[in-house]
């Protein structure tokens, strides 16, 4: 039996759905033509695949079936074709219209907001008012999008704001400020001023309001996050210095504690270091033949002469 629902929402943008019996089948993804394929070729690819005649559920049809079982079905289980999409379009105009119930019992103050619901809807409205900076607040007569809302029953949603003030604006009902998105000096414009205005399809469009924060310079942003964003590094040249003021006071150190005293007379004793290319040694002797050598005279002494290159490997590893 035929449902008229007292409340039904209208868009006067658009027309009117057909009815059920029209094009039931619109809103199946799956649904096509055949697909090039004849009646005989569907019911051979139904045999093969042992698709039967049964009840159908929207569920299976959109996400479980292949195009050709979507197909197959509409032609041969034309009566649960039928059924299932008539019962999804029923499921959802039921839904809508609760929706509708639900959102009037709230316009008409029968049930008050849950907690959540009037979060939900201060966050729509703050989210309307950042995205359409244009839309002058404190102007009374722009109420109307929110009246467009109660007398379509439609809960107070970003997008159902949105539809109602567009379609407002499409006949002059609202009050705009052209300059607060730069576009021109006038700063309310309605009506016919409006619906002629040059940049009318630029006013009707979401914008993005400007944060405070996003209005300061570099300098001020840093000053004001300063101890967030300080750099607390050490610079390399401050690194260097203060590993060579470190050295310094480890080398005093060290040579405080190999430091003998007696009255004014103190006596520092360093550990002893090699110097010299090759090595040198402390006996004249041998410091004389190493420096007779030439550098090749003195690789091929160490390759061939073992003693001597014990010598020198005993030089290098400081005569221990």
């Amino acid at each position: 039996m035929p449902v008229f629902n007292v409340f039904e929402q209208t868009n006067v943008r658009r027309k009117k759905n057909k009815p059920f019996s029209e094009g039931a089948t619109a809103g199946v993804a799956k649904i096509s033509s055949r697909g090039g394929k004849s009646r005989e070729e569907l019911k051979t690819l139904g045999e093969r695949n042992g698709w039967t005649q049964r009840e159908l559920t929207m569920r299976e049809i959109r996400q479980q079936m292949s195009a050709d079982e979507v197909v197959w079905h509409e032609v041969f289980n034309k009566e649960n074709f039928d059924k299932a999409v008539e019962r999804d379009a029923v499921a959802k105009e039921r839904k809508d219209i609760n929706a509708q119930w639900d959102a009037r019992k709230l316009w008409m103050d029968h049930t008050k907001p849950t907690p959540e619901q009037a979060e939900a809807i201060l966050a729509a409205l703050e989210r309307f008012k950042q995205t359409y900076p244009q839309f002058i607040q404190s102007r009374a007569e722009n109420e109307i999008i929110l009246l467009g809302l109660r007398d379509k029953n439609m809960a107070v949603t970003f997008e159902n704001l949105v539809e109602s003030f567009e379609d407002c604006a499409m006949k002059g009902l609202v009050h705009l400020n052209p300059s607060a998105i730069a576009l021109g000096s006038q700063t309310d414009v309605s009506g016919d001023e409006l619906l002629h205005h040059q940049n009318f399809h630029k006013l009707i469009l979401p914008q993005q309001r400007m944060s405070e924060t996003d209005r300061l310079s570099a300098n001020e942003f840093y000053e004001q996050n300063k101890e967030i964003l300080a750099d607390r590094r050490t610079p390399p040249i401050i690194q260097a210095r203060n590993a060579k003021a470190a050295s310094t006071a480890a080398h005093f150190q060290q040579a405080d504690r190999g430091t003998a005293k007696s009255g004014s007379t103190s006596v520092t004793e360093y550990s002893q270091e090699q110097h010299g290319v090759p090595p040198s040694s402390e006996k004249y002797s041998f410091q004389r033949l190493i420096n007779s050598l030439s550098a090749e005279d003195f690789a091929r002494r160490v390759k061939e002469d073992a003693q001597f290159a014990a010598a020198i490997d005993k030089l290098n590893n400081g005569n221990k």
